[in-house]
């Protein structure tokens, strides 16, 4: 295998990987906040912080910012209160947010490692 066959087969094994990093991470991530949200269940008070913020998407294509929308949405103790797609906007509510820096920052990781999959391997992830 040569050429265009070979960037093809490199792109795909490219893209297979970002997908299973992805899952990996998402998976761990949707883990600890379900087992978070349990222990605020059993320990009812000791560490509700909830917030609000407004989460910039880098996000563009419709189903970019639908599949953010819904990772956010899924994972327990989160919740998209609304979606804006100019600019793409997402505002979120969470329970365990004391720190809305820190929040914000972990859900631009997720967004930024879900566009490394959405898109072509090699693509703009900016």
């Amino acid at each position: 295998m040569t050429g265009p066959a070979l960037g093809g087969v490199r792109r795909a094994a490219v893209r297979a990987a970002r997908a299973a990093a992805f899952l990996g991470h998402y998976g761990r991530s949707f883990l600890v906040a379900n087992l978070t949200v349990a222990w605020e269940i059993v320990t009812p008070g000791s560490g509700l912080a909830p917030a609000i913020v407004e989460l910039r998407l880098r996000a563009r294509t419709p189903f970019e910012i639908v599949a953010m929308a819904h990772l956010v949405a899924l994972t327990p103790g989160t919740l998209v209160i609304e979606v804006r797609t100019d600019p793409p906007t997402l505002f979120v509510h969470a329970m365990h947010a004391a720190d809305p820096g820190a929040l914000l920052a972990t859900l631009g990781d997720l967004e930024r490692r879900l566009l490394a999959v959405l898109r072509p391997a090699g693509g703009e992830l900016s």
